[in-house]
């Protein structure tokens, strides 16, 4: 028995007949009523689709978020950065900024060389203005000294205290080493605090008000620079000095209230 299926011999097809049975397939391959043109028009408006997707996707997810009680957005906690600003006085302008406003005033003498512990611009008593805070160190046992120039006013221990060298405790995190307070009813009323202290390395930032009969001012962000706090203020009112203190208090660099007693 012959299992062979091969299919019959056909004879080969000529040009003319072969395109003629091409355009009979192509022809009803194609949908009826629809021009071959037509067929792109579909992949465009599907781009074009996609692209308005992905153009309302970037509107959503740039949004900000809300709290889920729709009370506004809601934002992240962030550590706080310490107050900065404070410039640097070069040592010799600092030396020659003493010697002319404190030692001439003869308030103190201190033996050379000098050695400047502490210099910074501070805030004047015009607030458009700078003045030099500092802190020296004579030669020898000529002792310690501050000043503030270009006014003058300072201080000299002959035998300086364990506060300028030593931390404060944690307990009290900030300890006042100098101060100064002015107060004044004319031409227009105004009262002014300041003080420096030495801070805890802890101490990232210092806000600082003046107290004084049942009344306080608002709280001012201070300076915190290399182991020292820089706390300034003022109010437009003439207060008695001798009923207003200056209140402080101190945050680690997470923002974290320091629960500090300043001496």
């Amino acid at each position: 028995m012959n299992l062979r299926l091969d299919p019959p011999p056909v004879p080969p097809l000529d040009p003319a007949r072969r395109a003629q049975l091409r355009k009979q397939v192509m022809d009803k391959s194609r949908p009826a009523g629809h021009p071959p043109a037509r067929r792109w028009i579909a992949p465009a408006i599907g781009v074009g689709a996609v692209a308005a997707v992905v153009a309302g996707s970037l509107v959503i997810t740039n949004r900000p978020p809300t709290a889920p009680d729709g009370a506004g957005p809601a934002t992240a906690a962030t550590p706080t950065a310490p107050r900065t600003g404070l410039e640097v006085v070069p040592d010799a302008e600092a030396a020659a900024a003493f010697a002319k406003a404190c030692e001439r005033g003869g308030h103190t003498r201190l033996d050379r060389p000098l050695t400047i512990i502490w210099a910074r611009r501070v805030p004047g008593a015009n607030p458009r203005n700078t003045d030099v805070l500092m802190i020296l160190k004579g030669s020898g046992a000529s002792g310690l000294a501050t000043c503030l120039a270009p006014s003058g006013a300072g201080g000299w221990e002959k035998y300086p205290s364990p506060r300028w060298v030593t931390l404060p405790t944690q307990n009290e995190g900030l300890a006042g080493l100098t101060s100064g307070s002015s107060s004044l009813s004319a031409p227009k009323p105004a009262s002014r605090m300041w003080k420096l202290y030495r801070a805890r390395p802890e101490v990232a930032r210092v806000e600082s008000r003046l107290v004084w009969k049942g009344t306080t001012s608002p709280w001012q962000q201070g300076y915190v620079d290399s182991g020292y706090a820089y706390a300034d203020n003022r109010v437009n009112v003439a207060v008695s000095l001798s009923t207003v203190r200056q209140e402080v208090r101190a945050y680690d660099a997470q923002g974290r209230l320091l629960p500090i007693e300043p001496k």
